[in-house]
């Protein structure tokens, strides 16, 4: 008996083993690969840089879905987890660059308004645009600091030209 207590003991540690806790079923891998590319298409359309960059990164349902099935429901949770953690400062990011894109499509369309003459060929370069995602994408590349130069550089144009 006490020789069946052992190989018992040593069959569930081997199973255990060979065998990641409780391996996901299809239905939660399907769910889990949607979610992996969704949140990397999201990262993509935001221009977080790092949409792409790796197996965490990456829009291939087969390697999301092939990974869930040979992991623990555990790494599951980890993965999703690491990928939001990821994801909520490029969110704040762009939450801000939105703002900035706006302001500066205003302030070029006042600009125009008001015939002041600036546009894209005033230096520096893409600072007098309508082009929204042009100045979006430059936000989500740029130093805090940059961004406040540069909506201060257009204000203060604009007030020159309208004291003219």
């Amino acid at each position: 008996m006490k020789t069946n207590l052992i190989a018992t003991a040593l069959l569930t540690v081997c199973c255990t083993v060979a065998f990641p806790a409780s391996a996901n079923n299809a239905t939660t891998c399907d769910i889990y690969a949607k979610d992996a590319i969704g949140d990397n298409n999201l990262a993509s359309r935001l221009g977080c840089g790092f949409a792409n960059s790796n197996a965490r990164w990456q829009s291939n349902y087969n390697n999301h879905y092939g990974w869930c099935l040979s992991t623990s429901s555990a790494a599951l949770v980890s993965e999703s987890a690491a990928r939001d953690a990821d994801m909520r400062p490029c969110q704040v990011k762009a939450t801000q660059c939105e703002t900035y894109a706006e302001q500066a499509v205003r302030q070029f369309n006042r600009n125009k308004q008001l015939g002041c003459g600036f546009s894209l060929a005033t230096q520096p370069t893409g600072r007098w645009m309508d082009n929204h995602r042009g100045h979006y994408d430059w936000c989500m590349k740029a130093k805090p600091e940059w961004l406040s130069s540069e909506a201060k550089a257009r204000t203060d144009s604009l007030t020159r030209c309208i004291s003219q």
